[in-house]
């Protein structure tokens, strides 16, 4: 992640990008010229730097020269609407924040564009969900699991106003967290136990913000009390039977933590999405319904675009291509001979190998 300090800005130049805090929320607009008033104000609420394009977006334009002129075009469409959908969101939760209060309309509004725009591009959605670089922001995991909640609500064959409540519960899961003080929020490293506890309390506190000062029925709040519950019992807050929990906080868990086991941590690297699906697979009948974790893995990008991977035939290759329902049968470009491999078509083609974007190259 990259970090803009406060003393780098000129006074009187105009802000050339949108600056986030550690939440991802924006603290200083594009455009908005620095002035001495304006750095004051930031040091004086402890403000000595910001952090850059927090949706994790910044990195997808290098792959651009292995994808086709019309899936360019999808990606920027996509990347539009995410990018709006994050300010919204993270501007209602900060308002929650400072105020107590959000604006109903702007999340709910938040929720009909994903669902259109995920209706219109899923496979690029899910291309993109592994492509990019994803820092554990608390809004940036609320977006994510609403976009995993809606993709999971299709594969239900879900009408689309069960889609955008099943976004809705998403968007909103972990709302009470917008009561717990940063210090324990963006702590970084493992919580204490007595921390853990204050932490664990954003189920039921958020439970109570969409129920009682928002007015949502349980078809939404549900997912913010039940999304830490697991099948064995040994969830939280209540450690109820899984078979008593609503259908939206089931899907909340497997997106909750497919999200967060690819998301980066301090003390924890990310898992790439195939690891994460073998990951998932590991805890379903103890922790995750097995029905409902399997209809999930068989619905995202296990080889997002950009993937760079090693076939069984040795050749390497850029993923390039998501057939819809077929995660492990991409369509991948090989550089060095200038090809494609279609893995539908030429169905003896295995991956064996996701090579390490940062360190290995296919071409």
């Amino acid at each position: 992640m990259k970090k803009l300090y406060l003393a780098q800005i000129p006074n009187g130049d105009p802000i050339q990008q949108d600056l986030f805090n550690a939440n991802g929320a924006i603290l200083v607009k594009k455009g908005k010229i620095m002035t001495p008033r304006l750095r004051e104000q930031l040091l004086r609420n402890n403000i000595e730097y910001f952090l850059l394009d927090v949706t994790g977006y910044d990195e997808v334009e290098s792959h651009y020269n292995h994808f086709d002129d019309e899936t360019i075009r999808q990606i920027e469409e996509v990347k539009n609407v995410y990018t709006q959908s994050f300010g919204n969101l993270s501007s209602e939760f900060e308002r929650m924040r400072k105020t107590g209060r959000l604006d109903k309309h702007v999340i709910e509004e938040t929720a009909h564009e994903l669902v259109d725009s995920i209706g219109r591009y899923q496979q690029v959605y899910l291309g993109l969900e592994g492509i990019r670089r994803k820092d554990f922001y608390t809004y940036i995991h609320s977006i994510d699991v609403a976009v995993f909640m809606i993709i999971l609500s299709k594969s239900l064959k879900l009408d689309k106003a069960q889609q955008e409540r099943a976004a809705l519960a998403g968007l909103l899961h972990d709302i009470g967290k917008t009561r717990i003080h940063d210090s324990i929020l963006l702590k970084p490293g493992r919580l204490t136990n007595d921390e853990m506890r204050i932490m664990q309390e954003h189920s039921r506190v958020g439970h109570q913000i969409i129920s009682k000062e928002l007015k949502y029925g349980q078809e939404i709040a549900c997912a913010a009390l039940e999304h830490h519950e697991r099948m064995d019992g040994t969830g939280y807050p209540m450690g109820v039977n899984w078979n008593h929990l609503h259908l939206h906080s089931k899907m909340a868990a497997v997106c909750d933590i497919y999200d967060a086991v690819t998301g980066e941590r301090v003390y924890k690297k990310a898992m790439l999405p195939h690891e994460a699906v073998e990951f998932l697979m590991t805890i379903v009948d103890k922790h995750l319904d097995r029905s409902l974790t399997t209809l999930f893995v068989r619905n995202i990008a296990v080889y997002p675009l950009g993937t760079k991977v090693v076939l069984n035939n040795e050749e390497e290759g850029i993923v390039v291509k998501i057939h819809d329902g077929f995660p492990t049968r991409p369509v991948v470009k090989i550089p060095k001979r200038g090809m494609l491999r279609d893995m539908m078509v030429e169905k003896t083609l295995l991956v064996t190998r996701v090579l390490n974007t940062k360190h290995e190259t296919a071409g």
